[in-house]
């Protein structure tokens, strides 16, 4: 009997199905608004979101249990993230909701760190400063109730005399240059621009404990032997990679690596501390991913060509990762609250000593909560500074947010294992880029951009040939 139910309901759907009529699947997904047509209408990427309009949405909580903020639907903007749960329709991309849980990281108070984009021209009044300062792939406006300051860093704090302060009022912008960091507090404006209480810049320097980190990430090399096809070893630290051996392909992923590194940085004198001596290889791996060692050996696996569809895509992969050396990003997630984490360790520790385990994997799972939430921020960052750092290569932005489109058609529309791990799905990685271009970039002319070149298919077939080959010559081995 049940047997014969189930057969019956297949066959309905198979007439629904055949007669044009719409059968809606339960979904839930977690993204950026794209497009705000109406407090009961709106985009996230693909998905048309309705909302019936007596839906009372949830709002996260503080992790002491308590309510963020309050939060209308009129508050609902590109850029907000959500979590929907509903039935979604196929044939007309409409999603609508049965469950709305609003995040509300960006309207919260926002707490950020990144290098300033441009030294910044702000004009003195006599309350304070007032201006815009570009930074984080975004605008800092400063007001005459925002509290600017000047802190010194460690190699600046041992040249002035003890006792003197760290951290004064700015007295004049001529304090600032390209590789000065802003550290600022503030609230996202309905613009998409942060109204800034609180900030402060600090020079950027080569911590001790950085440059260390540096010398210990020195990649080592077994060269090539183009002529023959035999792939060569480069080692950092303990990871060993095989190089594709192809020059053509090396010195293309070479030259548009160095291509899309910023002015600020190419301009900077060879001998300053503060140069990162970038170094892009492509290595065989047949998985879409890329990293960057923080003093800035890039590397890149062959099989990005196997997703990557235009030349811009392969742009964003690479300024993602250039910006999380420029930014010390690695740097700065391990700094990130170090005596916090390590009290966690210690109380762990005591935890397990005295037979409390489940105190020590908590601690654990605290741990590893506040390194990825932090990790999280810093790759979002990267695709914000990334954006700017591909404009300015001159290749079109739109193709950022694509680089996922061709990653879910590759392996699917779900949480990767691979390629900024920290990122939860690509649905809300294209989703979060569509936001950010359409809050900073409305006025850019796109038709100025290139999206692909001739060269990259080219590499690309190069890639694949190397690759080809190389399965060949394992079948042929093995059945010798």
């Amino acid at each position: 009997m049940k047997r014969h139910l189930q057969a019956l309901c297949l066959g309905l759907l198979a007439l629904l199905l055949a007669c044009g009529v719409s059968v809606a699947k339960p979904v839930k997904i977690h993204g950026f608004v794209t497009a705000f047509n109406s407090p009961t209408s709106f985009d996230i990427e693909d998905y048309k979101i309705t909302r019936d309009s007596t839906l009372v949405m949830e709002i996260e909580k503080e992790d002491d249990g308590g309510a963020l903020a309050t939060f209308k639907p009129e508050d609902i903007r590109v850029g907000t993230e959500l979590e929907i749960k509903g039935n979604y329709d196929e044939s007309t991309s409409e999603l609508k909701a049965s469950s709305i849980k609003v995040f509300l990281d960006d309207t919260r108070t926002i707490k950020r760190v990144a290098l300033i984009e441009k030294v910044p021209t702000l004009q003195r009044s006599n309350a304070g400063w007032i201006g815009t300062v570009a930074a984080d792939g975004q605008k800092v406006s400063i007001a005459e109730t925002t509290v600017v300051s000047f802190r010194l860093n460690k190699s600046e704090r041992k040249q002035v005399n003890k006792g003197a302060e760290e951290t004064s009022p700015l007295l004049s912008t001529d304090q600032l240059t390209l590789n000065t960091f802003i550290h600022y507090e503030g609230v996202r404006q309905s613009d998409g621009s942060i109204l800034a209480k609180k900030v402060e810049f600090q020079h950027a320097e080569l911590a001790d404990g950085e440059a260390k980190m540096w010398r210990e990430l020195t990649p080592k090399i077994k060269a090539t032997d183009f002529s023959n096809s035999k792939p060569g070893e480069l080692r950092v630290e303990k990871t060993k990679y095989k190089l594709v051996p192809s020059k053509e392909a090396q010195d293309y992923i070479t030259t548009l690596g160095e291509s899309i590194v910023p002015t600020r940085q190419r301009d900077l004198p060879l001998d300053s501390n503060l140069r990162i001596p970038f170094r892009f290889f492509l290595v065989e791996d047949k998985s879409f991913n890329a990293s960057c060692y923080p003093n800035g050996v890039v590397i890149v696996h062959s099989g990005i060509f196997d997703v990557a569809e235009n030349e811009a895509q392969l742009a964003f992969v690479l300024s993602h990762e250039i910006t999380h050396a420029i930014e010390k990003h690695v740097w700065r997630e391990h700094e990130y609250h170090k005596n916090a984490l390590m009290a966690l360790r210690i109380g762990g520790a005591v935890g397990a000593a005295f037979g409390g385990q489940g105190i020590s994997n908590m601690t654990t799972l605290i741990e590893a909560g506040v390194r990825n939430g932090y990790a999280r921020s810093l790759e979002n960052q990267a695709d914000r500074v990334g954006l700017e750092w591909m404009l300015a290569s001159g290749y079109d932005v739109r193709e950022a947010p694509e680089t996922w489109k061709a990653v879910a058609k590759k392996y699917g529309d779900h949480r990767t294992n691979f390629f900024w791990d920290n990122h939860d799905n690509n649905t809300m990685r294209r989703s979060y880029l569509m936001s950010e271009i359409r809050n900073n970039y409305a006025d850019v002319d796109f038709s100025s951009l290139r999206k692909d070149t001739e060269e990259f298919h080219k590499v690309a077939g190069v890639v694949h040939d190397t690759t080809a080959r190389k399965k060949k010559i394992k079948l042929k081995t093995a059945k010798q």
